[in-house]
């Protein structure tokens, strides 16, 4: 499938900005499930921008604003080709055992995904049985967070903690990938945080956040708890970590400009 994606982030000041230094993840993935046919960034005011790969091999852009401003308008587009990818072949749970040791930063608990509460019982989800075939228990947790929450995107913001997300069952693709996040760490099954964007369906203007989990034979392999779905050709990816703020699609600091007032606006279009 053929897709292009638009997004618009703009900043606006009441009093001069100065010294603002950002990073963006929003540079689409170009894998063996996408392929990246052309990708623009403008910025403005005009700066450079420097690209690198972070930790996780997402591409990075970053930038420096020496001279007072008093908007910051960033536009990307993109053409991404997406194909589909096959069902996971059937290998049991217990086939990640010797296999664990190589992921421990995506078995490990972060601030946005603490694993000192038992989120099995909390969101009555059952411990997989050590036989049982992996990707059949991934789908069934996928479809019972979808009907365990409300997507309300005035339910809860960035920073909302999980726990209250899971005790107020109702929030955003953010807070449902890190609920599923927490309970396959829970039980050992590798799992990282996927920023992106979605041609159809629940999210926040076209942004999405889903979840990938390590199938042994298959590698990672996308789930989306939001829309009780697998990743299927609509969707696009962006940049993956062990949860949101590994990669936000921006973040950065300035000198002055007061409480600024942001505007966003993401168009994904089938091509």
């Amino acid at each position: 499938m053929l897709l292009a994606v638009y997004h618009l982030t703009e900043y606006s000041y009441p009093d001069a900005a100065r010294d603002s230094f950002n990073e963006l993840w929003l540079y689409p993935v170009d894998d063996h499930r996408q392929g990246l046919l052309e990708f623009r960034l403008q910025i403005t005011p005009q700066a450079p921008a420097r690209s690198r790969q972070d930790y996780f091999h997402n591409r990075v852009y970053s930038f420096h604003l020496h001279h007072p401003h008093t908007t910051l308008r960033i536009e990307t587009q993109a053409k991404v080709l997406t194909f589909a990818m096959p069902e996971p072949r059937p290998v049991p749970l217990q086939a990640l055992k010797s296999l664990r040791p190589r992921f421990f930063e995506y078995l490990s608990p972060t601030p946005r995904v603490p694993l000192h509460h038992d989120w099995l019982e909390l969101l009555g989800v059952r411990r997989p049985l050590p036989h049982e075939n992996l990707h059949s228990y991934l789908l069934e947790v996928t479809e019972h967070l979808h009907r365990s929450f409300r997507y309300d995107t005035a339910a809860t913001e960035l920073n909302t903690p999980l726990l209250q997300f899971v005790e107020g069952r109702a929030g955003v693709c953010q807070d449902y990938a890190q609920a599923m996040l927490a309970v396959l760490r829970s039980v050992g099954i590798p799992a990282r945080y996927v920023s992106g964007y979605l041609a159809t369906g629940v999210g926040s203007q076209g942004s999405h956040a889903w979840v990938e989990a390590f199938v042994p034979g298959s590698g990672w392999y996308g789930y989306d708890p939001t829309n009780n779905s697998t990743i299927t050709e609509q969707y696009i990816k962006k940049a993956h970590g062990r949860d949101y703020d590994d990669c936000p699609p921006l973040k950065g600091l300035r000198r002055g400009g007061g409480q600024e007032r942001l505007n966003v606006l993401v168009q994904v279009k089938v091509l």
